[in-house]
């Protein structure tokens, strides 16, 4: 698959021959449960590289409607598409009623502060699979990438006051850093001084001031 290399979060859609490319062995519960996904044209997520894999190899990740959570790793070729994360507003047609007024007060934020809010999870799976994932007790995972520190503390603050106005449905989510790495929204809310962060090769805990000197300087 020609292109850049696909990112955590990603989509990606494996052709028939997708076996071949396989770089761990898979036992055959799982060879058969993800062959009967791909045969229905759904696809996986990308998900975080571990140390010892070469650039040409990707980790996806399948969950299932019943919660089961299945692994791959497989190399590019396997993959002959690629999609981003959706957005919420293009999710939000699979959520359920009661959410619908967090959602506007979501993409009303996104919008304020010039960002693209994409979602994961369960919500995204719904809408790429059409296959029903939602619970009642369901959490919208959301994505942002501020390229200002000051845009991070703006997002916070607006996070934390749509989630005091719909307690319907818990929002939860990642703020992407500019490095690639990603961290909790809620834990970095609170302001620790150590807060552990997911980057495209593993998870580490970094300091606040850390994650702030990755953003460009403010006058």
């Amino acid at each position: 698959m020609p292109g850049e290399r696909p990112a955590r979060h990603d989509w990606a859609y494996l052709g028939a021959d997708w076996a071949e490319h396989l770089r761990s062995p898979l036992n055959p519960e799982v060879l058969r449960l993800a062959t009967e996904w791909q045969q229905h044209g759904r696809p996986f997520t990308v998900a975080r590289r571990d140390m010892p894999d070469l650039h040409d190899e990707l980790r996806l990740g399948l969950t299932l409607p019943d919660r089961r959570h299945l692994a791959l790793h497989v190399a590019r070729p396997a993959v002959v598409r690629v999609l981003p994360p959706p957005t919420v507003a293009e999710a939000r047609a699979t959520a359920p009623a009661t959410w619908q007024p967090a959602l506007e007060d979501v993409i009303a934020l996104g919008t304020v502060l010039d960002l693209t809010v994409g979602v994961f999870g369960s919500l995204a799976w719904q809408l790429r699979t059409g296959v029903t994932f939602l619970r009642p007790l369901s959490d919208v995972d959301l994505l942002f990438a501020p390229a200002r520190w000051t845009d991070v503390e703006r997002l916070l603050f607006g996070l934390e006051a749509v989630s005091r106005r719909h307690s319907v449905v818990r929002l939860d989510g990642e703020v992407i850093l500019p490095d690639g790495g990603a961290v909790s929204w809620r834990e970095l809310a609170l302001e620790p001084e150590i807060i552990w962060v997911t980057g495209p090769r593993g998870a580490s805990p970094r300091t606040l001031k850390d994650l702030r000197a990755l953003f460009p300087a403010e006058s």
